[in-house]
């Protein structure tokens, strides 16, 4: 009995993990057909910039930018608070404290103000284009725009892309910013050490590549979150639950896309350097 049990548990743990498998496949199919779309339709804007719907971009731009710059350098500080004093704990026991400046300079620049910055935005910017998008798709405002014989790649997904590649990157400066500053703080708390001195050895320490690898972090995790936010918003069902799961699933999918992706491109960074 104890055997039948067992084979019918490891049956269903089989069948479960094909049907997640499946599952997963045909998601990742069905993102690859959508930035194959969301790349095309670039394309021809880019041809065309007079046909853009600039106040459309500087719209989201506000949205995405303005408002989350608060959360944004709350965080940014925050982190460079707390990663200053545990770098100042642990290397102090190796008596070279004074790296801790070259730590959180060369961290918070080239990976966790992109990070930070990049999951915030996937779950305020992400969840809010799913959600838009799929109360959309719900009304039937998509089709009657398909109807119309417009392009919903153009006047819905493109400027919401477009518009976080532009604010990513500021976002990501403001964090750097923030979070040195509140490395700065710690520091200088702690260690007796001048701003001065802090600042000049943060401004050797940081070299142009540095700043570079942390911008184009930014701007590809930015294409990652709207990307998969329009994404799920568009292809979420058309019912109050759908949306919800699409807002969810965005979030989800995003975070995950951005981890990945931030670990190749840091293994490529460190390969080409």
């Amino acid at each position: 009995m104890k055997g039948l049990r067992h084979k019918r548990s490891l049956k269903a743990l089989c069948l479960q993990v094909a049907d997640s498998s499946i599952v997963i496949w045909g998601e990742l199919l069905g993102f690859l057909d959508f930035l194959r779309m969301l790349f095309r339709t670039i394309g021809r804007t880019a041809r065309h910039p007079l046909r853009v719907k600039w106040r459309t971009i500087f719209y989201y731009m506000d949205s995405c930018g303005s408002d989350a710059t608060p959360i944004i350098a709350l965080l940014g500080l925050l982190i460079g608070v707390i990663l200053a004093f545990q770098a100042i704990v642990q290397l102090s026991r190796y008596g070279v404290d004074n790296f801790v400046v070259n730590l959180v300079g060369t961290v918070i620049v080239t990976e966790l103000a992109p990070l930070v910055t990049a999951v915030v935005l996937a779950g305020r910017t992400g969840s809010s284009f799913a959600s838009e998008l799929g109360l959309m798709k719900s009304r039937e405002e998509l089709d009657a725009m398909v109807t119309l014989g417009l392009d919903v790649g153009r006047f819905e997904i493109v400027p919401k892309v477009i518009a976080l590649i532009f604010v990513m990157p500021g976002l990501t400066i403001i964090s750097d910013v923030c979070g040195i500053v509140g490395g700065m703080l710690i520091v200088c708390s702690m260690l007796n050490t001048s701003i001065a001195e802090y600042l000049s050895k943060t401004f050797e320490v940081i070299q142009p590549v540095d700043l570079t690898q942390g911008l184009v972090k930014s701007m590809f995790f930015a294409v990652i979150v709207g990307a998969v936010g329009c994404w799920k918003g568009i292809s979420a069902d058309r019912d109050a639950q759908g949306v919800g799961r699409a807002t969810t699933g965005a979030v989800v999918m995003s975070i995950f896309l951005i981890v990945v992706s931030d670990a190749a491109m840091t293994a490529l960074f460190s390969f080409v350097s």
